[in-house]
């Protein structure tokens, strides 16, 4: 008896589950260290170009790693419920 049979005979229409939404998760989650890694070296160089450019020492440096921090924390944020929005397709 397969388990399309067994399915009907109880009553659930649950579906076998693949590795799909595991690699999915798994693929979220693992860009999280990138993200937060990138946001701020792109802030830093960002605010040097700018600092380079109006001559603010330190506030353009320190802004954009604020901002490339800020930036990566709302990119982890959108990933992780990504992620458990996946789950509970599943």
């Amino acid at each position: 008896m397969g388990d399309a049979a067994l399915s009907e005979r109880d009553g659930s229409s649950r579906k076998p589950r693949g590795p799909t939404g595991l690699v999915q998760q798994v693929g979220l989650l693992t860009a999280i260290p990138f993200v937060l890694l990138v946001g701020p070296v792109a802030g830093y160089y960002l605010g040097a170009a700018l600092d380079a450019r109006w001559s603010h020492a330190p506030w353009g440096v320190a802004g954009g790693i604020v901002l490339g921090l800020v930036a990566s924390a709302r990119v982890t944020m959108q990933f992780i419920r990504q992620a458990k929005q996946v789950d509970a397709h599943e």
